[in-house]
């Protein structure tokens, strides 16, 4: 890959997320959650125990033990989705400036372009991963569990954002579609409290399976790593499917 030419993509994109201050504000939006949720989360806890609410009798289910349910959908759902939205929205200032057409006579190879169109998301992704759980503070890993999981969290970022130039004709079109996902991620705080062996039904939503892999990493379970597998796999799968997609829809191109 030129890098000369990727630090052109990369400053124009910088100049348009600044420029638009819906998207600056999105890419942040996760770390906002996630210092919400470390001075809410023990907040809450305090107050629903002091009420005899959570626990209500000796025994009972204390709101603590709901941390990694906040946590993971945080960390490794919103982490991407913010990311991949972001991109998919300048995916789509590209698609109605006609910059896609002009991209296949300009000097940047096409693969140069898709490699960089799927990574940059990818990237802040897994940065953005790797930071939050620190940032929440209330369900830490080490580094070694850590560092997979956020890799297969980061898998979405590019998938979202394809997907998103693909399926939307504009940002009016792509602020519709975000609110799938939205939807999409009830299904991890929804999941913590299906009882297994049910929950893996939701396992067909890949990032599902990422969350699992934390709440089992977080529970100590020797086959945390499993769940964790087949969610990166499944969405490897799935990115080379939109991207091939994406290249014939955005280029026109049959390869």
């Amino acid at each position: 890959m030129n890098l000369a030419r990727v630090r052109v993509l990369a400053l124009n994109d910088l100049r348009l997320v600044l420029r638009d201050r819906m998207l600056a504000v999105l890419l942040l939006a996760a770390f906002g959650m996630g210092l919400g949720g470390r001075h809410a989360l023990p907040a809450i806890d305090a107050s629903l125990a002091a009420s005899g609410v959570m626990p209500a009798s000796p025994g009972g289910m204390r709101f603590a033990e709901t941390y990694p349910l906040f946590v993971a959908f945080i960390a490794f759902w919103q982490a991407a989705l913010m990311p991949g939205t972001v991109f998919g929205f300048l995916l789509l200032d590209e698609k109605e400036d006609d910059t896609l057409t002009a991209m296949r006579v300009t000097p940047v190879p096409l693969s140069t372009y898709l490699v960089y169109r799927a990574g940059i998301p990818t990237a802040f992704a897994f940065l953005f991963s790797l930071a939050l759980v620190p940032l929440i503070g209330l369900g830490p890993l080490p580094w070694w569990q850590h560092l997979p999981l956020a890799f297969s969290a980061a898998l979405v970022a590019p998938i979202v954002a394809l997907m998103l130039a693909m399926f939307a004709a504009d940002k009016v079109q792509g602020l519709a579609l975000t609110k799938f996902g939205g939807v999409a991620g009830l299904l991890i705080l929804v999941g913590f409290f299906v009882p297994l062996p049910y929950q893996w039904a939701l396992g067909l939503f890949p990032p599902f399976l990422t969350a699992r892999a934390y709440w089992w990493a977080q529970a100590g379970h020797p086959h945390w790593w499993a769940p964790c597998v087949v969610a990166i796999l499944v969405q490897l799968a799935i990115l080379r499917v939109v991207v091939r997609r994406f290249r014939r829809v955005a280029f026109n191109d049959a390869a």
